[in-house]
């Protein structure tokens, strides 16, 4: 007589339980993980800094589109030849005051007096003469009448050559008592630009 084939008491067979893994694998799989997630954000951080400080100098690099463009506008703007140039101190200055009154050391014409200072500031030498002087007067009119004025008590202008970075000073006259607007000085031969100076 044949018996069934018994079957085992409890069921299939188990499959043999999962091993977890060890203590130190554990350990070794996230310190790596930390020390890549620590490199990232070291990068992060160090490329947040290069941001700020060059923006803080104005150091930050411009993209090649802009760096084209600004050299094609510096092709197309040409150099300005005609810029005006700093005045230059190679020049002739005068300056001249009202001095008021004074008398005749013959008789008893009035003249109003005019203080003059001349300085050279040019390259070369020039001639200061008081028969190279007129002046003009608030109404127009210009006069030059050194030979009238020969007798007026002032401290006359004197005859001399200026040079370069020298300066003299003194008086001139005018007959009677006028309003002066300006005072002109030209050259012994009248080929030069007079130097001209308002009447402070």
């Amino acid at each position: 007589m044949s018996y069934p084939p018994q079957q085992p008491p409890y069921g299939p067979p188990q499959p043999p339980p999962k091993q977890g893994m060890s203590t130190g694998a554990k350990i070794g799989i996230f310190g790596c993980g930390g020390c890549l997630v620590l490199v990232v954000i070291g990068f992060v951080l160090l490329f947040a800094l290069g941001l700020v400080a060059s923006s803080e100098d104005g150091t930050a690099a411009s993209s090649p589109s802009d760096s084209a463009d600004s050299s094609d506008q510096a092709a197309e703007e040409p150099a300005d030849d005609t810029a005006e140039e700093p005045a230059a101190d190679s020049e002739v200055t005068m300056t001249a005051t009202n001095a008021g009154t004074v008398g005749d050391t013959i008789d008893d014409t009035v003249y109003t007096a005019i203080d003059i200072e001349i300085v050279n500031n040019s390259d070369e030498a020039i001639d200061v003469n008081p028969i190279n002087f007129s002046v003009v007067l608030a109404d127009g009119t210009v006069v030059s009448d050194w030979a009238d004025t020969i007798f007026a008590d002032i401290e006359q202008l004197d005859v001399v050559t200026l040079q370069p970075g020298q300066r003299t000073s003194g008086q001139i006259a005018v007959v009677g008592e006028v309003e002066v607007a300006s005072v002109e000085m030209g050259d012994l031969l009248g080929l030069g630009d007079p130097v001209v100076a308002d009447v402070q």
